[in-house]
């Protein structure tokens, strides 16, 4: 399952980044959207071949869905550094800029059906962002909210975001110990930020979950897991099949 890797996209507002596609199903999109870094060498993006984004692949074609995992277009590390959710509005413009041909590339994928996963500042991208605001084309399908996920009050408003509401579920999982200090900003913390993102969605209509870690900090999670346990595989062979691949017997007891 060889992906094709950092793929150069400038999107109409001028922000520039890269991403990655494994071609590994057909019945929806999973979009990946990593959490802040400073360096490179020090977040999953960087490496597709290898460690998370290699097994959310394996995790992806076990559920018949491609896989795409797209890097921030921030090009200013400096402060909280490499980000998805500082300027998330330009962000946005930049993602959805990029889904939409990239969508219209791939006829034989239900683009339709749209799985957004995010960690830590990806999360608050999806949360803040991209449900709030909404995706062209979007009517099925879900979100993995994996440490963070915060929202603004009211949510989803948006005529894009509607065909979301009532037919969209929202799995927020975030660490009891995922508090203050955590993390970077050191005032922020992702529970009460998933508490706030779930109350607001809730309210909106989403069909939302929250899942609270016992032990867990910000540095605990394992998103395939949590994927697994949101979106089962599209059969228990198939299931079978990414957990060998992937050498992580538990994904079995999760589809």
């Amino acid at each position: 399952m060889t992906p094709e890797t950092f793929i150069d996209f400038t999107a109409p507002n001028g922000l520039n980044s890269w991403y990655h596609v494994w071609r590994t199903g057909t019945a929806g999109i999973l979009y990946y959207f990593d959490g802040d870094y400073w360096d490179l060498d020090d977040t999953s993006i960087n490496w597709p071949e290898e460690g998370d984004l290699a097994r959310l692949a394996i995790a992806a074609q076990a559920r018949n869905l491609m896989f795409v995992a797209v890097n921030t277009p921030d090009e200013d590390g400096s402060g909280d550094g490499y980000t998805w959710w500082e300027d998330c509005k330009a962000n946005g413009r930049y993602f959805r800029a990029l889904h939409e041909p990239l969508a219209a590339q791939k006829p034989g994928v239900d683009s339709s059906n749209i799985w957004l996963l995010g960690y830590s500042g990806g999360a608050e991208f999806i949360t803040y962002e991209l449900l709030d605001r909404g995706i062209k084309g979007m009517t099925s399908g879900g979100a993995i909210i994996i440490g963070g996920g915060g929202a603004n009050h009211p949510v989803a408003t948006k005529k894009k975001a509607r065909p979301c509401i009532g037919s969209t579920a929202m799995h927020w999982w975030v660490g009891d110990r995922d508090v203050d200090g955590a993390t970077n900003p050191p005032e922020w913390s992702a529970l009460s930020a998933a508490e706030e993102g779930v109350a607001a969605y809730r309210a909106a209509g989403f069909d939302t979950h929250l899942h609270v870690l016992p032990g867990v900090d910000h540095e605990g999670y394992d998103a395939v897991e949590c994927l697994a346990r949101a979106l089962p595989a599209v059969s228990r062979s198939a299931g079978l099949r990414a957990a060998l691949s992937d050498g992580w017997v538990r994904l079995t007891r999760d589809t």
